[in-house]
């Protein structure tokens, strides 16, 4: 092989690992999204639940003289909060699994730099032998064309006394 033929070898390795690389990071930009949503949702869910269990405590409370007047509409109140907090809570469960997949997905990225910091190794390691290999060789033919000039010498030179 060339030596220009190595050296695109060599950078197209290095191209794939960048591309592994960047796909990494956006794997893990995804993974810090969907994990933002969760905790956000969670967050949500927490501050609605809260609202809730001081609404039930007012109505027994501070709104009981009101309650026969206001009843049906607090109770009203109530249940669009618990459907708020019903349809959160699925929504949470959608979050959790698009979290899952992200997660998934940054360990499947992560299986692919891998494998391609190992791909690019290995041409690396492998072109540096080929480029020993023709040193080598180079060094050898040297010394093979120096010895049959020198033998070429001493014969010239023995024919040449004889």
């Amino acid at each position: 092989m060339k030596p220009h033929q190595q050296q695109q070898w060599l950078r197209l390795r290095a191209l794939r690992v960048q591309r592994a690389r960047e796909q990494l990071a956006a794997a893990d930009a995804a993974c810090a999204s969907a994990l933002q949503a969760v905790r956000t949702r969670q967050a949500t869910i927490e501050a609605r639940r809260a609202d809730m269990d001081r609404r039930a405590l007012d109505a027994v409370g501070r709104w009981a003289p009101r309650l026969p007047r206001w009843g049906d509409a607090l109770h009203a109140h109530r249940e669009r909060l618990a459907e708020q907090l019903e349809r959160d809570e699925y929504a949470l469960i959608d979050e959790e699994q698009a979290l899952e997949q992200a997660l998934e997905q940054r360990q499947q990225r992560l299986a692919a730099l891998s494998g391609a910091l190992a791909r690019e190794g290995a041409v690396q390691s492998l072109v540096q032998r080929m480029g020993q290999a023709l040193v080598q060789r180079r060094e050898t033919q040297a010394e093979v064309e120096s010895d049959e000039r020198h033998s070429g010498l001493t014969l010239g030179a023995a024919g040449a006394g004889a």
